[in-house]
């Protein structure tokens, strides 16, 4: 079958390759010729399969497991020949086999045999003539295993792009699954406008169905017949810097929708990559916050109607404060000149009758005052001074003040503070207001014949004044609510206890304004514990020490 040329009869094999690696399919008339053959292509490198019969050819050409099909000119009987032209016409489009086939010496000189030119039109064959040389035939086989190479390659390439395309079109099916499902309005489209999918939530609020609306130009001259904002769906080149996966806020737009309502929506859009036809793809998100936008609006008025009626209320109650204050001046004054006997002698009914007008007026006073500061402070019009006070000095002056209403109920009232140099960080007037404005409270609570306790101590922070009484004790359930503006325990038209229910109110939004607070504990029947904190005005450590002094 192949003849030995001298020059190349010990030719050393030429390194492996892709293509070499493929094998050649060899089908010779004797076994003598099989052998040679054989030997002389594995010493060129190259991977030859014996084939007992065409069978085996077209078995192994079926299978795509061979480069190039060598084979002589007898193998190709009639029946042998047909079943090769029937696997070669069963070859996939990509796939054209490389033949070579060994003819006769001067078969070739020339036309073609009938069973040489059936064979040349089907396939892609080359012809030798033998005896062929070493050389040219492994050059002949080479050329061919490289060809089947880039068949195979070209084969791969195809199947790698359909496995990528059926990838991306099953991705592209799930996104646009998921944007249909979803519950909210999302609107998947390409750069150049076109929707590709609409969420059934876009579709329902809108009205506006991806059927006959598929641009979203078409979209945005419906949906904003004004002003016509196609800036929020973009098309074209305008908005290809935006990075992939990157979220933009376009911000809130009036919507119109089909049956012509108008809402507002907040719309944001994320850059989801490139189409494989190129084009940029979109997801715009679209937000309706009509609803929302009208309850900002009506809790804005309605905290501005609120901030108004409560500023008319503090000018009434300022204004009302002042005017009654006037005439109340005005009685006290005249009472203390009757009592003065500068109008003539009174007698002692009638004294004691103005020391029932006296006390009247106070009472009036006080409860006037109360509603004034009151209104002062819900107006910020209230100054809180912050500087250092002593506050066993301001302890020490709560005597007067409160001395004659215990003695007027026979109550026992012990009173402890701390050393005088004893610091603290607030305004000594309004700590003074709330100390009187607690005892006077324990006082009022407090059944004749019981105890008042006036306790000081310290921590690192703050110092604390404490007033405990034995007084009738507050349920649980209203520990916070005395600290509500006009608010009293059993408080009803009967009550013997006077007030307006605003001491406590104005006590804690004092102590809380100085940086401190205003606490109480409390058990109904047993009495009462009220403590102001207030921030301490030296770091250095207090000596505590108790000072008493029982009043009857």
């Amino acid at each position: 079958m192949l003849r030995a040329s001298p020059e190349v009869g010990d030719r050393v094999s030429v390194s492996a390759s892709a293509a070499n690696r493929l094998a050649v399919a060899l089908l010779a008339p004797t076994e003598q010729d099989r052998s040679m053959t054989e030997l002389v292509l594995s010493r060129e490198g190259l991977d030859p399969r014996i084939c007992a019969d065409m069978s085996d050819v077209c078995e192994l050409i079926g299978r795509q497991e061979i480069g190039v099909l060598l084979l002589a000119d007898e193998a190709l009987a009639p029946e042998a020949r047909d079943k090769l032209f029937e696997s070669l016409d069963r070859q996939p489009s990509w796939s054209d086999l490389p033949i070579v086939i060994l003819t006769g010496e001067d078969e070739l000189s020339g036309a073609l045999p009938h069973n040489l030119s059936g064979v040349a039109e089907k396939g892609n064959v080359t012809l030798l003539e033998r005896p062929v040389p070493v050389a040219t035939l492994t050059t002949v086989i080479r050329s061919g295993l490289r060809a089947r190479q880039r068949q195979l390659d070209v084969k791969a390439n195809l199947e790698r792009r359909h496995a990528a395309e059926s990838s991306l079109r099953e991705s592209e099916m799930q996104l646009r699954a998921a944007v249909q499902s979803a519950p909210y309005p999302l609107m998947l489209h390409a750069s150049d406008g076109e929707i590709l999918q609409l969420s059934e939530a876009w579709m329902t609020l809108t009205g506006y169905y991806s059927t006959p609306v598929t641009t979203t130009n078409e979209w945005a001259q419906l949906a904003f017949p004004d002003d016509g904002r196609t800036s929020i769906l973009p098309h074209g080149s305008a908005e290809l810097d935006q990075p992939e996966g990157e979220s933009v806020r376009l911000g809130e737009h009036t919507v119109r929708a089909a049956d012509g309502r108008d809402r507002i929506w907040d719309f944001h859009r994320v850059a989801l990559g490139s189409l494989p036809d190129g084009r940029r793809l979109w997801l715009t998100a679209g937000i309706d916050v009509t609803e929302y936008k009208q309850l900002v609006e009506s809790e804005r008025s309605a905290r501005q109607e609120a901030e108004e009626a409560n500023a008319a209320k503090s000018q009434f109650l300022a204004t009302m404060s002042h005017e009654l204050r006037t005439p109340l001046n005005a009685i006290a004054g005249y009472s203390e000149l009757l009592k003065l006997e500068l109008r003539g002698p009174i007698t002692q009914e009638q004294r004691e009758d103005l020391e029932r007008i006296d006390r009247s007026q106070r009472h009036l006073l006080s409860l006037i005052n109360d509603v004034l500061n009151f209104a002062k402070i819900e107006a910020g019009h209230v100054a809180i001074e912050s500087a250092p006070i002593a506050l066993g000095d301001v302890v020490q002056s709560l005597n007067e003040f409160v001395e004659p209403q215990l003695r007027e109920k026979d109550l026992h009232f012990t009173m402890a503070h701390d050393i005088p140099d004893a610091q603290a960080c607030g305004d000594v007037d309004k700590v003074r207001q709330i100390l009187i404005n607690l005892l006077s409270n324990a006082i009022k609570f407090t059944p004749i014949g019981g105890s008042i306790e006036l306790q000081c101590h310290d921590d690192e922070k703050m110092l604390y004044s404490c007033v405990v009484d034995t007084g009738t004790g507050i349920p649980a359930d209203k520990l916070e609510a005395i600290f509500e503006p006009f608010v009293q325990v059993n408080r009803d038209y009967a009550s013997k206890h006077e007030g307006t229910g605003l001491g406590l109110s104005i006590s804690r939004d004092l102590a809380r304004r100085m940086g401190g607070d205003l606490t109480v504990e409390s058990e109904l029947g047993k009495g009462s514990k009220f403590v102001l904190s207030l921030p301490r005005a030296l770091a250095k450590p207090l000596q505590i020490g108790l000072v008493a002094e029982e009043l009857r």
